[in-house]
Parts: C-alpha cells; sequence; structure tokens
C-alpha cells in the first residue's frame, strides 16, 4: 500500500513541476500574445515559489485539522482550476491569479505529501520515498521544457497550458482509488478524531527543524540553483561555445535523475543517511569550485550531479526530529524555510555579479553554501541527541 500513495503523491508533485516551468516554457508565444514584459515574464515566475513562503506553515497547520485527504485534494483542485485560469487569460493580471493559485496549490500538495510519505514510511524506506518524491519536481521540469512547446505547436500556447491539468486530476484520482492514503499504516486517521491545536510543536522541535532546515536550501538553492543558473554564463565567459555549456548543463540534469533516487535508497540501505549529505556536498563543493580553476570544466559541471545523493537523506529529516502530533506543522515550518531559501540566495547570487561582475564568483558561492549546509545538519542532530526529539 505505501508504494502505491508514494507513486500517487510522485504523480501530484510531478504536475506541480510541470505547472512551474509552463511560463519558461511557452516564453515567446505568450509573450507575442499577450504583449508581457520580461520583468512581467520573472514576477509570473518568482510569485509561484514565493507562495510557499506564506503558505507553507500554514498548510501543514490546516492538514493537521482537515486530515491529509481532504487538504490533497484542496491542492489538486487549486492545481487543475489554475491550469484552466492561465489558459483562459486575457491579460497579464489574470495570469498572475493563476501563478498565485497554482502556487498555492502547490505548496498544499507537497506539504501534506511530505506528512503522508513520512507517517507511512519513517522507518520502512524513509529516504528512499523522499528521494523519489524529491525526484519528481526536476523530472517534472524536464517534462515541461520538452513537451510543453510540441504541444503548443499543435494546440496554441493555451491548448498546451490547458493541458497540464491532466496530472492533477489523474493524481486526484489516484487518491480517490487509494482510500487508505489519508490513514497512518496503523489505520488511524491522518487527522485525529479531536483535532490538535494548529500550532502543535514544541519550541525545542520548532528549533531543530529550523537549524536542519537551514541545510537543505543551502544545498539545493544556493548550491544547485544558482550553479545550475549561471553556469552557462560563466563557460561562455571563458569562450565556450553555448553548445558545449548545453550540453554539461543538461548532462548534470539527467545524471541528477540517478543519482537523486540512488542516495535515497543508499542511505536506507546503509543507514548513513547523515554521512552521504557530507559526502555528496562537499564533493559537488570541490568540482564546483575547480570549474573556474580550468581544466575539463565540461566534466566537472557533470561531476555536480552527485549532489543528488543528498537530496532523499535530507527531506528525510524532519521525520526523525517531529512526534507524530506536531508532524504536520513541524513540516509546514521544514518547508517555508526551504521556499524562503528559494527566493533569497538565487537573488543574493544575482546581487554578488552585478557587484563584481565576475561569473566565478557565484560558481564560488554556490561551492561555499555546498560547504556549509553539512554543518547545519551536524548542528541539528546534536539539538536532537541532547533533547532526544522524535517520535
Amino acid at each position: 500500500m505505501r508504494w502505491l500513495i508514494l507513486a500517487a503523491c510522485v504523480l501530484a508533485r510531478l504536475g506541480i513541476g510541470l505547472q512551474f516551468i509552463a511560463i519558461a516554457a511557452l516564453m515567446p508565444a505568450i509573450r507575442a500574445d499577450l504583449g508581457l514584459s520580461y520583468t512581467q515574464v520573472g514576477l509570473l515566475l518568482g510569485l509561484f515559489m514565493v507562495t510557499g513562503v506564506f503558505l507553507a506553515v500554514p498548510s501543514g497547520m490546516i492538514a493537521g485539522r482537515w486530515g491529509d485527504r481532504r487538504t490533497l485534494f484542496v491542492g489538486l483542485g487549486a492545481l487543475t482550476v489554475a491550469a484552466g485560469l492561465q489558459a483562459g487569460a486575457e491579460s497579464f493580471a489574470v495570469l498572475l491569479a493563476g501563478r498565485v493559485l497554482g502556487g498555492l496549490g502547490a505548496v498544499f500538495v507537497t506539504v501534506t505529501a511530505a506528512k503522508i510519505l513520512t507517517d507511512w514510511f519513517l522507518g520502512r524506506e524513509i529516504s528512499t520515498a523522499m528521494g523519489f518524491l524529491g525526484l519528481s519536481w526536476p523530472l517534472g521540469i524536464a517534462l515541461g521544457l520538452s513537451l510543453l512547446p510540441s504541444l503548443a505547436a499543435i494546440w496554441g500556447w493555451r491548448g498546451a497550458v490547458l493541458a497540464m491539468a491532466a496530472l492533477p486530476l489523474l493524481a486526484a484520482a489516484a487518491v480517490l482509488a487509494l482510500p487508505r492514503l489519508g490513514r497512518a499504516p496503523d489505520g488511524t486517521p491522518g487527522a485525529p478524531r479531536d483535532p490538535p491545536p494548529l500550532w502543535s510543536i514544541t519550541w525545542r522541535e520548532l528549533l531543530a527543524v529550523v537549524v536542519g532546515g537551514i541545510a537543505w536550501p543551502l544545498m539545493s538553492s544556493g548550491g544547485y540553483v544558482v550553479f545550475s543558473s549561471y553556469a552557462a554564463e560563466y563557460m561562455t565567459s571563458r569562450g565556450f561555445g553555448h553548445a558545449q555549456a548545453g550540453l554539461a548543463l543538461g548532462l548534470m540534469s539527467w545524471l541528477f535523475l540517478l543519482t537523486i533516487p540512488l542516495g535515497g535508497w543508499l542511505a536506507d540501505r546503509l543507514d548513513r543517511g547523515d554521512r552521504l549529505f557530507w559526502i555528496g556536498c562537499w564533493l559537488s563543493a570541490l568540482t564546483i569550485a575547480a570549474v573556474p580553476l580550468g581544466g575539463p570544466i565540461v566534466l566537472w559541471v557533470a561531476l555536480t550531479a552527485i549532489m543528488g545523493i543528498t537530496v532523499g537523506p535530507i527531506m528525510a529529516l524532519p521525520g526523525a526530529l517531529l512526534s507524530p502530533a506536531s508532524r504536520a506543522t513541524g513540516l509546514g515550518v521544514y518547508y517555508a524555510i526551504y521556499y524562503l531559501g528559494t527566493v533569497i540566495l538565487p537573488a543574493l547570487a544575482g546581487w554578488l555579479l552585478d557587484v563584481t561582475g565576475r561569473s566565478d564568483w557565484v560558481v564560488w558561492f554556490a561551492a561555499v553554501c555546498l560547504l556549509v549546509a553539512p554543518l547545519f545538519l551536524t548542528w541539528c542532530r546534536a539539538l536532537q541527541r541532547r533533547w532526544t526529539l522524535g517520535g
């Protein structure tokens, strides 16, 4: 049953990645039709993620009160309606409203899916499950970049955007077909019969989740997102062609699709999730730092995919810190920190490039983020041992 539940959650988050990247994948057609500026396009991209900063904690609290199943339906429904709203948009304001609604649905689905998988997999392949959940995001993005332009060539950009509703609808059908999805393995409902307080987390759990949560965006946003966003700029500034830069980044992305589930499987198999996080962060930091030093730059870029082995262990971390009663709220806090990092760290890297005018500084910034991330994980584990957290 838990593997079927994992498949439903992966399908739901796959649709989030697809909807997130749609504006970028269809940018020329949307800009030409609605007359959008690049600033407006950037706002459409950013607000989808910024929504999570404000809604991650409330979504976790709501899941604790409403129950997992109902909260997941709300998120999937919002994603479906958002696709229809964006497809019919005749103005920037309506398109923006659709993006915000889609971001709301994405947060509700993401936090609730993480809570469901923690309930079902804690102590049993939790890092593997979280690795597959983490994999669904970049896989959805890859699917959108490759599929949506082809659909737009046949149906127009509006038809391609409307097609995004298919995945949340399929995920909703999967939720309907799995009546136990909203229940824990022992058969208890996802939300107890007497709902807990909306804020159901102790200050010790909160501190540990915040400290451990900082390690995640340092790795993913400060490391992967910043490096992958600016690596092409750096490589072309060093005389590499766009084709070579694209090849290196494409190879890195495909390797990530292998290393992410591999890392989760190894963490469960070897019971060494923290050690894998250290190894993945530090090895990828060394390869990133080597890029400005010369040598086989395409190889260095591709080898940063070793970072993927960190995803499953760091996404599984809250399960070891939170009691069942505090899990919904705590995961909301954990994801709020992640979303905040996705906003702040890439912006900080862009500011660094503006100030210095040197793209190699941005590359080293990504390496420093990866070097620092395991220190926060170690601090979090020290707090956990001191206070014997976990449930």
